[in-house]
């Protein structure tokens, strides 16, 4: 280390005569360079120097996201006030918020997310994305319900890990909105706080319903609540009253009524105690016009409000001439997702679907669902989850389509091929989700009434829409038609099974016979099952198969069985899937 000595008194002036010209200098050159730098064409970054150069960090820096899955990105970045940064992805997409949306993909795949500094285009972050084929540990959305009580006396006696929040006074918006300006959350906190000591960490709420002293129509009497049972008032199926059937004016009463919940729900340390409202469905059944009489103009508008507001992503149509509006909100929950309003797969719902995401099919539609908003794939632009209402055993005649007999299987591959043949390239990339599944003892050609039968639906059920790429379900337990409760411990032995597996092989019949492999802890499962085996009177059939000799031992899924020793490579196969290891 130098030092450089102060000289005695009598020649300190001279030294610092020395030393001051030595800074000019200094000076001088530092001004020199700068001025050249400038000339030449060089320029230093806004609020950076060379000592403290911009830095960014991408968190998490690695991902692994399964085939047209999604993962929240952000960016950290220092040394500069302007914190801003622009997103890539290849393959794959991601919003300017950091959202990024994997493309399907049927071999795992590489990819890459980058944010790049708006204060320096020359730093940037990266984080590497393994993306994987098929579908692996079943998400807490695919593990959903959907009750119309909401006290702990009937929370269900299974495992659920998300909750879907509709028909259940007294959580609703007429119940927490009362007046322009007054919320309520008190019964909402009881809600989720009793969703979550149950496990049900994750949420799913619907926002329709609008209260009566909102309501463009307060003398309809039509809708599905008009009694006070469920909590029901006049013009709760009607738009608020500052929306325009073509989807202009202010939208103020809905704006208010999704920052007062949104902001509610995500108060600092909230979600420690309380289920996290992940997921926004922004209306019931739109299809059913005991739930809505608007407008496809008027739903647009709602759904993209609601996605700004909560989301801070997207753009506003509030014009009606087809001029897009940047969103400029702070999002108030970046991770949230921005759920379809649920139709139906099936007739002329499945044209209702279509119209809601497009609005290219409107021949012979009823007059009071147009206009369509401008442009027309306003709604599948702002979706992030394409969400229809999925319950195999409610068909009309029971056919899926005539004269096929319905099953959980001919009905879950039906919706889903109808679903994907409306589709368009982005939205078939979005997640899938079955918002509203019931088992029906009435809507099937077999005895579902048959307690075995009903244990046989579970399993069959939720590995069939696995393997059809459905991401979520939310079943729902309706008071007046309750499952028998073999159903409710076939259910329980499901998710037991399915929870943490992966599935290696998707379900395929030959013939009658089913089958599909998942991998458990490093053990893989074969399952099958015979739909044309079925159960009466305790008394169930099976037909004996053959298979290879790497299966020693199997057990039935629907119970909390133990295994059975294979002997010379024949196991009995019935409508109950078994599981063979």
């Amino acid at each position: 280390m130098l030092h450089h000595a102060i000289p005695p008194a009598r020649n300190r002036r001279r030294w610092h005569r020395a030393n001051l010209s030595q800074c000019a200098i200094l000076v001088t050159l530092v001004s020199a360079l700068l001025f050249l730098a400038a000339c030449s064409g060089v320029s230093v970054p806004a609020n950076s120097s060379s000592s403290t150069p911009v830095a960014l960090t991408v968190s998490p820096g690695t991902a692994t996201v399964a085939s047209a899955g999604t993962q929240q990105f952000t960016a950290l970045v220092t040394n500069t006030s302007n914190t801003s940064v622009t997103w890539s992805a290849s393959p794959g997409t991601i919003s300017s918020a950091g959202f990024y949306q994997a493309p399907t993909v049927t071999a795992s795949t590489n990819a890459v997310v980058t944010a790049t500094s708006v204060a320096d285009s020359t730093k940037s972050g990266t984080a590497s994305v393994t993306v994987t084929a098929g579908s692996s540990s079943p998400s807490p959305t695919y593990w959903g319900f959907s009750e119309s009580n909401t006290d702990a006396e009937s929370w269900p006696l299974v495992r659920y890990e998300m909750r879907r929040f509709w028909d259940s006074p007294p959580l609703q918006w007429p119940f927490l909105n009362t007046a322009s300006g007054v919320f309520d959350f008190s019964n909402l906190d009881v809600g989720l706080a009793l969703a979550y000591s149950h496990g049900a960490m994750e949420g799913m709420y619907t926002l329709a319903r609008t209260p009566p002293w909102a309501t463009s129509d307060p003398t309809d009497t039509s809708c599905s609540y008009p009694g006070t049972e469920l909590g029901g008032g006049n013009g709760e199926c009607d738009p608020p009253n500052d929306l325009n059937s073509d989807g202009t004016g202010t939208n103020a009463i809905w704006k208010a009524w999704i920052i007062a919940i949104a902001t509610h729900v995500n108060r600092p340390g909230y979600t420690a105690t309380h289920a996290h409202i992940k997921y926004w469905e922004i209306w019931n059944e739109p299809d059913n016009k005991l739930f809505w009489t608007g407008s496809f103009a008027q739903l647009a508008r709602l759904t993209e409000d609601a996605n700004c507001i909560i989301t801070g992503r997207g753009v506003i149509h509030e014009s009606g001439n087809g001029t897009a509006t940047a969103c400029t909100a702070t999002a108030i929950d970046p991770t949230a997702q921005i759920v379809m309003a649920s139709a139906h797969a099936k007739h002329a719902a499945l044209v209702y679907g279509q119209n809601e995401l497009y609005c290219n099919n409107t021949s012979g539609i009823p007059s009071n669902e147009l206009p369509c908003p401008n442009p027309p794939n306003a709604i599948a632009t702002a979706v992030d989850i394409i969400n229809f209402h999925m319950k195999p055993g409610n068909e009309t005649g029971n056919n899926c389509p005539a004269p096929s007999p319905c099953t959980p299987e001919s009905a879950m591959q039906w919706y889903t091929s109808n679903i994907q043949s409306i589709l368009q390239p982005a939205e078939a990339a979005k997640p899938l989700w079955d918002g509203e599944a019931q088992y029906s003892i009435t809507g099937f050609i077999n005895a579902y009434a048959d307690p075995d039968m009903a244990a046989s639906f579970m399993p069959r059920f939720y590995l069939l829409d696995w393997s059809l790429g459905i991401t979520g379900v939310a079943w729902y337990n309706p008071d007046s038609d309750p499952e028998p409760a073999q159903a409710h411990t076939s259910y329980q032995q499901t998710y037991n099974w399915l929870v943490n597996a992966s599935l290696v092989s998707p379900c395929a019949a030959i013939g009658t016979v089913w089958s599909c492999m998942i991998s458990e802890s490093g053990t893989q499962y074969l399952i099958m099952w015979d739909t044309s085996q079925s159960c009466a009177n305790g008394v169930c059939t099976t037909g004996n198969q053959t298979v290879a000799s790497q299966w020693t031992q199997y057990q039935d899924m629907t119970t909390a069985s133990t295994p059975i020793a294979i002997s010379g490579h024949v196991v009995p196969v019935g409508i109950k899937p078994i599981l063979l290891n």
